[in-house]
């Protein structure tokens, strides 16, 4: 039922939910995750086919798990829960942002730099890995947990090369890293494809890319983009973030753009990624926060 802006849900039979068997059309994140919580607590055995395989939808749940919940297949296709009449307390470790971290790969690349960052799993952005790899970047990985990015033209001996992406469920590339390979994408040589096959309409930030001076062609869900070779270099201007992944592309992209740049509506980034301006601040970047000033009547 949908009144005043919420959606309110009961169980028909009066009592409780009851287990079943799902087959999702699509591997989505957001319904794998709400189903098996919902089925941790039904009553009986649900079975979920087809289901999302995203390491966050693993570590949650093994926290249900920690928790009381009985959970088969976290990380494969098919999930088989057994409904229990109740959980308890559990203690959880956040594992790292893996796009948190392949922002951060972006932008070293981007800016042509070498950064180190712990905790990173490897494992967890290893589609990004291969692709930066090719694209000429060196990345070293030093003792468990710790990155190194270098993108610095005298190590790597030459100017980093464009490449394709197919964004995709895991273990395909990351949809939330698409915007931000996009802008480093305007920096390299050659012209890259990219498509955009979880989202429809994700390709918001295109036109703010284009006020830089990025050369990109739009049809429907691919973006074609223009390299720095017969394009022109990316120049500060005024953007607006119109979502999270599409607002922290814009950051990306203007470290890499010669002036200033400013942008506006970035409560859509900051809801994503804690303190960016300090973490970037820390690497060398001239950025700020500017907090409006109120007028006075």
């Amino acid at each position: 039922m949908y009144r005043n802006g919420k959606v309110r849900a009961h169980a028909v039979n009066g009592r409780g939910l009851a287990g079943g068997r799902f087959r999702l059309d699509y591997p989505s994140v957001g319904a794998t995750e709400t189903l098996m919580m919902a089925a941790s607590l039904a009553d009986g055995i649900t079975v979920l086919s087809n289901v999302a395989k995203e390491p966050e939808v693993v570590d949650l749940a093994h926290f249900l798990t920690d928790s009381g919940a009985s959970i088969e297949g976290a990380g494969s296709d098919n999930l088989v829960i057994c409904g229990k009449s109740r959980l308890h307390g559990s203690e959880c470790i956040i594992t790292p942002d893996r796009i948190e971290a392949g922002t951060f790969m972006l932008a070293a690349a981007i800016t042509r730099s070498c950064i180190s960052m712990s905790p990173v799993i490897p494992s967890r952005v290893s589609c990004l890995i291969e692709k930066l790899s090719r694209a000429g970047c060196k990345i070293s990985q030093f003792d468990e947990h710790v990155l190194q990015v270098s993108a610095i033209p005298t190590h790597i001996g030459d100017n980093l090369k464009g490449f394709d992406i197919r964004t995709g469920p895991f273990p395909g590339f990351p949809t939330d890293l698409q915007p931000q390979t996009m802008a480093l994408l305007t920096t390299c040589t050659g012209s890259s494809l990219v498509e955009e096959s979880v989202f429809d309409k994700r390709m918001s930030h295109v036109r703010e890319l284009q006020k830089l001076g990025a050369r990109i062609q739009v049809c429907g869900s691919f973006a074609l983009v223009v390299g720095k070779d017969d394009g022109s270099s990316l120049h500060g201007s005024r953007l607006v973030a119109s979502d999270l992944r599409g607002g922290v592309s814009l950051i990306v992209a203007a470290l890499a753009a010669e002036g200033t740049t400013e942008i506006s509506n970035i409560a859509h980034i900051e809801r994503g990624y804690g303190n960016i301006d300090r973490k970037l601040q820390y690497l060398g970047a001239e950025i700020e926060i500017s907090t409006p000033v109120p007028c006075l009547t």
